[in-house]
């Protein structure tokens, strides 16, 4: 099995940040402080020495100090003390064992780490890197392909697979994976870019471009002052003259550190789906559910036990999409609250009545039952972002803004791995409403540091991929979206969302095959409506339009199944109806129906798409105006908007927006993004003969 470097070739800019010429603290010393801190708090705590241990390996590869493996080692035998087969321990152990170079050690414990978790990536690397040192290529290659298999643009893995094409003497395709990882890297990890950077300038100087070192090792300086890695690879430049030298990249750079010159960059190539990914596996859910109902049975009158079984059953609607499981929630959690609904202990009953409610779309609903919870005065907080949530999805936008902010604690709680995942994953909806869709991505990417590092369960995890896709996808940056749909994936096989996302996404690109598979995947997990007609339109645009009614009749049939369906889908069920000139009373009666509940701006929007398609064109603009108020950069909103001002004669409205939707995204709908280039073309060629009349007349 050879390495795909297909899958490794860069799609966008490499990293955009700035940086200063020093900093007080390093990334591990930061690490270092909190978790000591987190010692003195919680001294019986495994996981604490673990992170101890991990921040002090992270701090000898900043200083090449061994004495920081000799603290680490005596970290882990600390926890190991407490909790002697705890798994993140034995993890960190195999990384120091690696720096040790006790390598025949570290593979047998890897190896055995594997066969208790066959999933975890970062085994396959650790596999990889001890089997590279001890001559085993073709081991080494295996390991690494399945980690990159895993997660496709993982840092380690793609450093990995850099040492092997180095060790192959590939070493242009070195530099492609490590120009690739520098550009993953985020740009508070000072220490691993400085890494990555003298890796880069390590192979520029053996490949005799010695210009181009200098240059990588002044942005190394930069990036962290000091490393070690820089100043001998200074001795190997000698006292060679370079251009670089002359021109000094300044402390704060206005432009990318090109660590890979912009001609170079190559076009979006698409990893293959494993075809694992494409199906659920089993959770840890379903066993919580029967564990809690038998609890139920043998105390039936104990609230908290009817709370958790609630809990359970709302984890497994967001898990399997099953609105049967919103119900059975919402019985159990009133039972709780029957019995107990007055003390700190129904908090968790309240707040999870209230996340209910969002699943169902009672939004006001769900503000009551979150205020309730906060009511109680437990300390708990993180009812404020399920009423955040709440008045966002009513276009309340400023209400919501005023529930978030108080997700803004202080102190010690501002840092916690799940603070930080509840705050930075709803303000970055905010965000991106407001027209910031890259500060809305940023959010999101702290978002998902902060769950990963929280240990969210896998579904919940995987919703953050999905919405980070979902942004980067609305920027444009087709690659980014790409990689955050299948880190989804990855994260949570058989994710419906994700599926479908990467459907959209690939569908959009013309690789209507690809597309086809995902969605059907994602349907056969969620008959979402929406996916469904996303995968009708695939089938038309191809020419199957058979396939495509089939399609088209199954969406109509999922949206009216039960009362809790046609809550749910009243929207989609009015722009697909809308979209495809069908029962265009119907999507009107939908639109106003949905809109007695919410007023956001996609709410706004569907009035004034259903309002368009049935000729009333000024109350669709009215109602579009709305929708693009906040001025959020969805290409479809401009699309429609633009589409809407045409029939009102407003041309260079029209043409504006047809603009912006095509500037956003070039390709942000299968079918749409082509009206909207035919359109574009036709109002402009209407404006040009315009123009050449006008000057036939002047006298």
């Amino acid at each position: 099995m050879k390495l795909h470097t297909a899958h490794f070739l860069i799609a966008a800019t490499v990293l955009l940040g700035t940086l200063g010429n020093a900093q007080q603290t390093t990334p591990a010393e930061q690490r270092i402080a909190a978790a000591r801190q987190q010692i003195v708090a919680h001294p019986k705590s495994a996981e604490a020495y673990n992170n101890l241990a991990a921040a002090l390996i992270r701090r000898a590869h900043e200083t090449a100090s061994p004495d920081y493996n000799r603290q680490a080692a005596e970290a882990i035998a600390t926890g190991f003390s407490l909790a002697p087969q705890d798994f993140q321990l034995r993890k960190t152990q195999v990384e120091l064992l690696l720096d040790q170079h006790q390598f025949v050690r570290a593979r047998d414990e890897a190896k055995d780490l594997n066969l208790h978790n066959p999933d975890d990536a970062a085994i396959y690397g650790y596999l990889a890197r001890a089997d590279m040192a001890l001559g085993d290529d073709h081991g080494a290659e295996e390991n690494a392909q399945w980690m990159l298999n895993m997660l496709p643009y993982n840092v380690p893995g793609l450093l990995i697979a850099a040492d092997l094409r180095d060790h192959w003497d590939d070493r242009e395709g070195a530099l492609d994976l490590l120009r690739r990882a520098y550009a993953e890297t985020s740009p508070s990890e000072t220490g691993e870019l400085a890494a990555i950077a003298n890796r880069i300038a390590s192979i520029e100087i053996e490949l005799g471009k010695l210009d181009v070192a200098a240059q990588v090792l002044l942005r190394a300086d930069q990036v962290f002052p000091g490393y070690p890695e820089t100043a001998k690879n200074r001795v190997r430049l000698g006292n060679t003259t370079t251009t670089a030298a002359a021109d000094p990249i300044p402390a704060k750079p206005v432009a990318p550190p090109a660590l890979i010159p912009t001609a170079t960059l190559s076009p979006v190539v698409f990893t293959p789906v494993p075809a694992a990914l494409l199906i659920p596996q089993p959770t840890a859910t379903q066993r919580v559910v029967k564990s809690m109902q038998s609890r139920v049975q043998r105390n039936p009158k104990d609230p908290a036990t009817y709370s958790a079984l609630g809990a359970a059953f709302l984890q497994r609607a967001r898990e399997t999409g099953d609105v049967e499981d919103f119900q059975l929630a919402e019985q159990s959690l009133q039972k709780s609250l029957d019995l107990d609904n007055a003390d700190f202990a129904a908090e968790p009953a309240f707040s999870a009545m209230a996340a209910v409610c969002m699943g169902e779309h009672r939004f006001s609903d769900a503000v009551t039952y979150a205020q309730n919870a906060l009511a109680l005065g437990s300390g708990d907080l993180s009812s404020f972002a399920i009423a955040g949530d709440a008045n966002a999805d009513m276009g309340e936008y400023e209400r919501a803004a005023v529930a978030y902010s108080r997700l803004d604690i202080s102190g010690e709680s501002a840092t916690q791995p799940n603070n930080v995942y509840v705050r930075d994953s709803r303000t970055s909806y905010l965000k991106f409403v407001s027209g910031d869709t890259a500060g809305a991505i940023r959010l999101m990417q702290s978002a998902v540091a902060a769950g990963t590092e929280a240990r969210l369960p896998a579904e919940n995890l995987a919703w953050l991929y999905f919405e980070l896709g979902e942004y980067e996808s609305q920027a444009g940056d087709v690659a980014a979206a790409d990689r955050a749909y299948l880190a989804a994936l990855n994260t949570h096989p058989g994710d419906y969302r994700a599926l479908a996302g990467l459907g959209k996404l690939r569908g959009n690109q013309g690789r209507y095959a690809e597309a086809i598979k995902l969605y059907q995947s994602a349907i056969a997990v969620v008959p979402m409506p929406i996916f469904v007609a996303e995968l009708g339109d695939l089938y038309s645009k191809t020419g199957n339009l058979e396939e495509a009614r089939k399609q088209y009749q199954l969406v109509q049939y999922i949206g009216l199944l039960g009362h809790i369906n046609q809550v749910l889908h009243n929207r989609d069920l009015a722009l697909f109806y809308a979209d495809h000139d069908i029962k265009l009373d119907e999507s009107l009666t939908l639109a106003h129906k949905e809109f007695e509940v919410r007023h956001d701006i996609y709410t706004w929007d569907a009035l004034a798409w259903a309002l368009y398609k049935n000729g009333k064109y000024q109350e669709a603009s009215d109602a579009m105006e709305n929708s693009l108020r906040p001025g959020t950069r969805d290409a479809l909103l401009f699309f429609h908007a633009g589409m809407i001002a045409g029939k009102l004669g407003q041309t260079v409205q029209a043409r504006d927006r047809l603009q912006q939707a095509l500037s956003i995204n070039p390709h942000f709908h299968v079918i749409y993004a082509d009206v909207a280039r035919q359109q574009l073309k036709v109002l402009q060629e209407q404006a040009g003969l315009t123009a050449s009349q006008g000057q036939t007349h002047v006298p």
